[in-house]
């Protein structure tokens, strides 16, 4: 069995720190009433804070030599932005060829509203990121790549939800049969700090929560990473850690930049948050 290293990193998200900005105490408190930290801080405008961090973050990873890393979603802020896109591309772009990137879509990334995904919306994000959920494998290990903004909101994409869930039914089974070890891997977090915690904007609603850690327990899967909170917290349900990764970009709590780098080893998987240091 083999030992290797990937990094998971979520919420570069260029354009949020021009969205966050120029705030006025009013704004503050009604995002802290959403479970939000803003700061006050004069208004700008473009992606250079968000971007800098991000290409910080590639710089990093090509120093470390992962095997691979995962965006874990919300790669830009305004879905409708082509500069914000091309910018979050060309970035991309400098992480060494020989270490592969895997993309997760954040509700920011294949919902035109940032909430409520559609047929059109999933479409365009697979023109340029390719598949929104799939599988892959790495040495021993399975990942499976959820896409957790149409679990979230399916009301627009019944056949996307019910077509996902059967994938992962079938993954999971899959898993079962052969003994092996699955990880998964999504933008939302199935839920942050307890399974049955109640339905928030920050994790997936219960109903098809329940459906896919059902499906987690019966293949034995023990890790999942997610971000989307923009901040640190690890959650379990039996056997099963649920990582909530803080943000390459805006942080919405105490927690700094950065990403995370997982360790994985025959008998377990560990991991540590990297803060970012930018000049």
């Amino acid at each position: 069995m083999s030992r290797f290293e990937f990094i998971f990193m979520a919420d570069c998200q260029l354009g949020a720190y021009a969205t966050f900005s120029g705030m006025s105490e009013a704004d503050i408190a009604v995002f802290a009433e959403r479970d939000m930290r803003v700061e006050i801080v004069p208004r700008v405008e473009g992606f250079e804070w968000d971007a800098t961090r991000y290409a910080d973050a590639i710089a990093a990873a090509n120093s470390l030599r992962p095997a691979f890393v995962v965006m874990g979603g919300d790669m830009i802020d305004d879905p409708g932005s082509e500069a914000q896109l091309e910018a979050l591309l060309e970035i991309t772009a400098a992480l060494d060829p020989e270490i592969p990137m895997r993309w997760v879509p954040g509700n920011h990334d294949i919902a035109t509203d940032t909430v409520i995904p559609t047929r059109h919306s999933i479409d365009k994000y697979r023109e340029v990121f390719g598949s929104d959920y799939y599988a892959f494998d790495h040495a021993d290990l399975r990942f499976v790549v959820l896409n957790t903004v149409v679990v979230d909101h399916p009301e627009n994409v019944v056949n996307e939800w019910e077509e996902q869930l059967a994938f992962v039914e079938w993954e999971t089974g899959r898993a079962a049969a052969a003994g092996s070890r699955v990880v998964l891997l999504g933008h939302h977090p199935l839920f942050i700090h307890e399974p049955d915690e109640a339905d928030t904007y920050w994790n997936l609603p219960q109903e098809r929560r329940r459906l896919i850690l059902d499906l987690a327990h019966r293949g034995g899967v023990r890790n999942a990473f997610a971000g989307h909170w923009h901040r640190n917290a690890i959650g379990r349900d039996g056997d099963l850690e649920m990582v909530t990764s803080g943000p390459v970009g805006y942080p919405l709590g105490n927690d700094p930049s950065g990403f995370r780098i997982v360790r994985v080893d025959p008998d377990r998987i560990t991991h540590e948050y990297l803060p970012l240091t930018v000049d």
